[in-house]
């Protein structure tokens, strides 16, 4: 009895210290995408493990004895399974495939969960729009940036803008910003971006820098040159003359 007992108490502390050192993980995927699920530590104590979806969806089902692997049919052609390491890949992900997976393992003495991942999958964005409005300057503009349901209107004077950003609850982001000489309208959300940019010099000529044409360069050198010739020769021209006359006074005075 006092036996019986005490492998009861061990089964408890196992799964007790199981509990508290099975992992947690949130995942974020791209619909299309493919994701790996993987369990940390050892997997070897165990005879049989199940991976399930939202609490109650057998995923899938393995027995390590007879090697056998159950495919829940909504998963059968959208799953790959490693028996070594019993991580499991969901491919071709859906919007539908966001929740909860937990891996379940289990031997003679216990059943515990291993690990937990929150999986969400989310559309790319779409491309923004990123539209000028016509002024009678042309190097003073205003423009608004659209994605989505989010909309951002600003005004720019040659290549200085007011660069603003707005969110969604749902981690949908855009923003307006200045770079590199161009005007970029980004669209984002957890998972992916996209952009759209057009460039000062497309809006307003008064910023493309002035042309410098390779003979008008060396003309400046041959100029800058010729000058400088001309001044040693004149200093040097100047200095025998100097010295001519300190030499006529000299032979008179004698």
């Amino acid at each position: 009895m006092a036996g019986a007992v005490f492998a009861q108490l061990i089964v408890v502390l196992s799964s007790f210290i199981s509990f508290l050192s099975a992992g947690s993980s949130d995942v974020i995927r791209v619909v299309g995408d493919s994701v790996q699920l993987e369990i940390n530590g050892s997997v070897s104590e165990f005879d049989e493990f199940t991976w399930i979806f939202s609490g109650s969806v057998n995923v899938l089902k393995y027995y390590k004895k007879y090697k056998d692997v159950t495919h829940s049919p909504r998963y059968k052609h959208r799953v790959e399974f490693n028996e070594e390491s019993c991580s499991l890949i969901l491919k071709n992900l859906q919007i539908t495939d966001s929740g909860p997976y937990k891996v379940k393992a289990s031997n003679a003495l216990q059943t515990t969960t291993l690990h937990t991942y929150r999986l969400s999958v989310s559309d790319p964005v779409e491309p923004p729009v990123l539209t000028v409005y016509n002024s009678t300057d042309p190097c003073n503009i205003t423009l608004t940036c659209r994605g989505h349901d989010l909309s951002i209107t600003s005004s720019c004077y040659k290549e200085t803008c007011e660069e603003k950003e707005v969110t969604s609850p749902g981690g949908v982001a855009l923003s307006l910003s200045v770079r590199d000489g161009a005007i970029i309208c980004n669209h984002s959300n957890l998972v992916s971006w996209k952009q759209e940019k057009i460039t000062f010099t497309h809006l307003c000529p008064d910023t493309e820098p002035p042309e410098v044409h390779s003979g008008s360069h060396w003309t400046g050198i041959l100029i800058a040159v010729g000058i400088l010739v001309i001044l040693v020769v004149g200093y040097r021209w100047i200095k025998q003359r100097r010295s001519a006359g300190k030499t006529f006074f000299k032979h008179i005075l004698c």
